[in-house]
């Protein structure tokens, strides 16, 4: 066996060797993630009909659970809720009864937004998450004064103001 061709044995196994313990680490720190903030958005379980529909809670259901505002369903671990922050912040904006809601720990800068907007700031929201199909995250659910109920995905600004504007709970800024 020559020597160029063991250099290349080596090299190449530990190429190999490499990309296994890059692969363990990533497990490692999606389980450390999922013991310290629970599981990270869109890996709820949810029940199914036999038409293969997912079950959620009703609209009035929805509406006595959570009251009037608006209330937005955020994670750390997930990078479209902190794009949906930063957005935020960098844009000022004015909607009643603004709720901020995560499902694990908030990032300090949220606090700050909550503060500068008069948004209430609720922390350890999982469960309730849970019981209004707040799925996947970042999710609105805006409650009107008229029992109007508007929900959905809102990855930007745009999309939170827009859904409330469905629910009749429109802002006081432009968009």
């Amino acid at each position: 066996m020559s020597s160029e061709f063991l250099v290349l044995v080596v090299v190449a196994s530990l190429a190999v060797l490499g990309v296994v313990l890059n692969q363990v680490q990533a497990r490692l720190a999606l389980l450390e993630v999922a013991l310290n903030e629970g599981l990270p958005p869109g890996h709820g379980v949810t029940e199914a009909t036999p038409s293969g529909r997912s079950v959620g809670a009703s609209p009035d259901e929805v509406a006595s659970t959570l009251g009037l505002g608006v209330h937005v369903f955020l994670s750390r671990s997930c990078h479209a809720c902190q794009r949906l922050v930063t957005e935020l912040d960098e844009r000022p904006f004015d909607l009643d009864g603004l709720q901020f809601r995560f499902v694990d720990r908030p990032r300090p800068l949220v606090t700050e937004i909550a503060a500068a907007n008069g948004a209430a700031l609720a922390v350890q929201q999982d469960e309730l998450a849970r019981s209004v199909d707040a799925d996947p995250l970042p999710y609105t659910i805006a409650v009107g004064a008229h029992g109007l109920v508007a929900r959905g995905v809102t990855p930007t600004r745009a999309d939170v103001l827009a859904l409330c504007r469905h629910a009749g709970r429109p802002s006081r800024s432009s968009p």
